[in-house]
């Protein structure tokens, strides 16, 4: 059986997965490669992205390891440049990198909720718009509609007390990947291009907001915030990394080759109540 992500005549798609330092991005990049496809493991953290990309070698994967600041579009460009030289045209790009502050609307500074949009919202458009054409080109050449993934959130479709900034980001990424879609239709470029949204995964990231709400007084204690968010999604718990990396998985393979526009919730039904 082929793996999900090479192209029909077997050789590696190339990918670009951004904040893939630890948490989702880690396994994203290690589900990718486990997958078949030559992985470009980026972060700002030099020392952590050759730590996944050489867990990848170890385990027979492709990968290389890139430091990239995604608000930066000087850094942008050179990833392309690199990324072209050494594995051709990007077929996928995930845009996962974020950061959070957890604080009051009063409390928020124009800083904060400029930062929060830096990283999480205009770093996605720029890292799309820098790719678009190597994305478009590998479709065609390929056969294989290219992939983005945009990393938005239960808070893209929901409000959250005390993270009205991250809201606002991961709202502007699901219609951003919502009007792309349709725009890259209608110019016939071959490249798809969906949000994932996860309810509350249990990460680095994660711990450091619930601690965060706690402080803000969303509950008692850290303990009692998580014991509270495990609560709230149906499921019962929270989810790993290893499982927002599946769908990620899902959505940049041809299993997925009708799929584009769209917000793929992974929430373990938070939203459906």
């Amino acid at each position: 059986m082929t793996p999900l992500l090479q192209f029909k005549e077997g050789s590696s798609r190339p990918a670009l997965v951004t904040g893939a330092a630890g948490g989702i991005g880690a396994a994203t990049a290690r589900a990718l490669a486990e997958h078949g496809a030559s992985v470009v493991v980026s972060d700002i953290d030099a020392r952590a992205v050759n730590a996944v990309a050489q867990q990848i070698t170890a385990a027979g994967g492709k990968a290389i390891p890139l430091v990239l600041d995604v608000a930066d579009p000087q850094s942008w460009q050179r990833a392309r440049e690199r990324v072209h030289d050494e594995l051709g045209a990007l077929s996928i790009l995930v845009n996962n990198a974020g950061i959070d502050v957890v604080k009051s609307v009063a409390n928020t500074t124009l800083e904060e909720w400029d930062r929060l949009f830096r990283v999480n919202s205009t770093a996605m458009f720029i890292g799309t718009q820098c790719f678009l054409d190597d994305l478009d080109q590998a479709g065609r050449d390929s056969g294989v509609r290219s992939s983005v993934i945009n990393m938005s959130s239960i808070c893209g479709n929901i409000g959250v007390a005390f993270q009205s900034a991250y809201c606002a980001t991961k709202g502007a990424v699901r219609m951003f990947t919502k009007a792309a879609a349709v725009e890259f239709g209608s110019l016939q470029l071959q490249v798809r291009i969906n949000s994932i949204h996860p309810g509350t995964v249990d990460t680095a990231f994660a711990a450091d907001c619930l601690r965060q709400l706690g402080e803000a007084g969303f509950a008692p204690s850290p303990e009692e915030a998580r014991a509270a968010i495990k609560a709230a999604h149906p499921i019962g718990d929270m989810a790993t990394g290893d499982e927002i990396a599946d769908s990620i998985v899902y959505l940049a393979s041809d299993l997925a080759r009708f799929v584009t526009g769209s917000e793929l919730m992974v929430d373990g039904g938070y939203t459906a109540q």
